[in-house]
């Protein structure tokens, strides 16, 4: 059997480490949607809720139902918002018990 011959590799397509560049033609991220707040704007997790902040790892599942209606605009807003479920659910705790005076 004979051995094939190794594949040309342009310049190009060989990787060189610290030396990453997106391809001229890449598309750039998405701006926020008008109207919504920066990121900066959002509220400070409040340090009694801090172990609960996401990217953390662990945790524990919060399982209830909520109306189908309810899910899909809950789903909607976070996305648009860039934010996690979770995290949409946390910074909407903090804002509740912030206006109830806790």
């Amino acid at each position: 059997m004979t051995k094939r011959p190794a594949a040309a590799l342009s310049a190009n397509l060989v990787a060189v480490k610290g030396a990453a560049a997106p391809t001229p033609d890449m598309p750039s991220r998405a701006a926020p949607a008008p109207g919504l707040p920066p990121v900066a704007t959002r509220l400070p997790p409040e340090p009694s809720l801090a172990s609960a902040a996401p990217g953390e790892g662990g945790g524990q599942p919060l399982n209830f139902r909520v109306p189908d209606a309810f899910r899909r605009e809950f789903k909607v807003y976070a996305a648009r918002n860039g934010l996690k479920l979770n995290e949409l659910l946390r910074l909407s705790f903090e804002a509740y018990r912030r206006l109830n005076g806790e």
